[in-house]
């Protein structure tokens, strides 16, 4: 398959998954989200991970049991928010502080109750032994309005393997 026949598939197998997504059964959506997906909100997402507290996150993103989000920090594939959240808990007793920066090469694309976001995100951890780390790290993330809200219903967060959090 061309490269050019690769982006409209790839794209349509988005969006039919995050159909599919939809009429799912699922816990009730969190509070209400303000606007649709945009950078402002990637970060407003990425600040509230800096509190180091999953449970400030959650109001971002669905609680549905069957949605897949990625991160290589203490794993690699987690089912469901609660897995999610269970295991960033414990990664994150090891630091200190952390912030994380949107980068302005963020993206985010609409198609109806479905949307898309790209970027690259400056991250600084300190940790607790008093080891400090610097990366660009990649970010994914795709929203899903749900009851009225925009919910992530996955997301992948991955560094470059010689930019890899400890």
């Amino acid at each position: 398959m061309t490269r050019k026949a690769l982006v409209p598939a790839t794209a349509a197998l988005i969006l039919a998954t995050l159909a599919f997504a939809q009429n799912a059964s699922h816990n009730p959506p969190a509070p209400a989200i303000a606007g649709p997906p945009d950078r402002q909100l990637m970060q407003q997402i990425m600040d509230a991970w800096s509190t180091l507290n999953p449970d400030v996150v959650a109001k971002f993103y669905d609680q549905s049991p069957e949605d897949v989000f990625y991160d290589d920090a203490g794993g690699v594939k987690f089912v469901g928010w609660h897995a999610y959240a269970d295991t960033m808990r414990k990664v994150m007793a090891e630091e200190q502080s952390c912030k994380w920066t949107v980068n302005d090469d963020a993206v985010v694309h609409r198609a109806g109750d479905s949307a898309w976001g790209t970027a690259t995100v400056h991250s600084e951890y300190v940790f607790k032994n008093g080891s400090r780390q610097v990366a660009e790290e990649r970010w994914t993330l795709i929203w899903a309005k749900k009851g009225g809200n925009w919910l992530v219903v996955h997301e992948h967060f991955s560094a470059p393997p010689s930019d890899s959090p400890q």
